[in-house]
């Protein structure tokens, strides 16, 4: 079953608007590709500085093979260097059992 990657970025010690505006042009996409997932979608947490991308994979085991590629670690290394390790994330696997 379907199987999403949420990234939660604080963005507190960063200017918000150049962090979405880069994440906009650069980053979701070349994620997505990087990680080969399905889809991938971004928004910010009402009211706080703490952004949100989801990236769809078609099974757990898709995804679990994104997380401990290489490519995560090159796009981790990217995203900490231009944000110079400012922008602390939390990487979470949903694992959907049922949809209606």
């Amino acid at each position: 079953m379907i199987c999403y990657l949420t990234i939660k970025s604080d963005t507190t010690h960063v200017k918000k608007n150049e962090f979405d505006l880069w994440y906009e042009t650069e980053h979701l996409n070349e994620a997505m590709t990087a990680l080969m997932a399905r889809s991938a979608k971004r928004g910010w947490i009402k009211d706080t500085n703490f952004h949100i991308a989801i990236y769809e994979f078609k099974n757990v085991e898709s995804a679990e093979k994104a997380i401990k590629s290489k490519n995560l670690q090159k796009l981790i290394k990217i995203f900490d260097d231009k944000w110079n390790k400012k922008v602390p994330r939390t990487r979470e696997l949903t694992k959907f059992v049922q949809m209606i």
